[in-house]
């Protein structure tokens, strides 16, 4: 009989699906950012009530990842500034006309005209966790540069069978001060920027 259940047990290892498995490290390599399944958003608050939340439709995101040792990985990317999504036009109400879009990226703002891209790259990258790490890098926005840190999880990574490429995927979180940046605070938006990236990459 136990013989039998031995077998059985067996049997039912060999059979179980392969996504039941743990997944293998991810091949040390660079991989770009598969845009269809990403999202790069940000909130500020909003006369000091709530975190409006918009986001930007056009980034791009370069990874340099080596799972083994992370310290020894790079990060890039840049953003189309003038790319922002608000959602506004969906929502104002009957009779608004207000292109909430081009007024955000107006001067006002994020001056998308005169500073058309934003740009990020890592300088240190470090893990708190086995999952988690902490990314320090320079943010360069409005003609400016500073550093801001990210909080880094590590979703996942898996063997992509339609494009016979390996995929990874992130999530970033951080935030930094337009008055850091040489932005006067005014207006109905706070001075303090949240960031937050989903993002699943693919091996190029």
């Amino acid at each position: 009989m136990r013989s039998l259940l031995v077998a059985v047990a067996a049997a039912a290892a060999l059979s179980a699906p392969a996504y039941a498995q743990a997944p293998a490290p991810a091949p040390a390599a660079t991989y770009g950012v598969d845009k269809t399944h990403a999202s790069l958003t940000w909130k500020a608050l909003h006369n000091g009530l709530s975190w409006y939340t918009a986001r930007f439709t056009k980034f791009d995101v370069q990874v340099d990842f080596n799972e083994a040792d992370v310290s020894k990985s790079k990060v890039t990317a840049s953003v189309d500034v003038k790319s922002i999504e608000t959602d506004f036009a969906r929502t104002r109400a009957a009779g608004n006309t207000t292109d909430f879009n081009t007024e955000l990226g107006g001067e006002r703002f994020l001056n998308a005209a005169k500073f058309p891209q934003a740009t990020f790259a890592s300088t240190a990258i470090s893990k708190t966790g086995d999952k988690t790490g902490k990314m320090t890098g320079n943010l360069t926005l409005f003609g400016v540069t500073k550093p801001v840190t990210f909080d880094v999880s590590y979703v996942g990574n898996r063997y992509d069978p339609r494009s016979q490429k390996h995929k990874i995927g992130f999530q970033a979180v951080g935030s930094f001060k337009r008055s850091d940046f040489g932005v006067t605070p005014g207006g109905p938006l706070g001075d303090e920027i949240k960031l937050e990236i989903n993002a699943e990459l693919i091996q190029k």
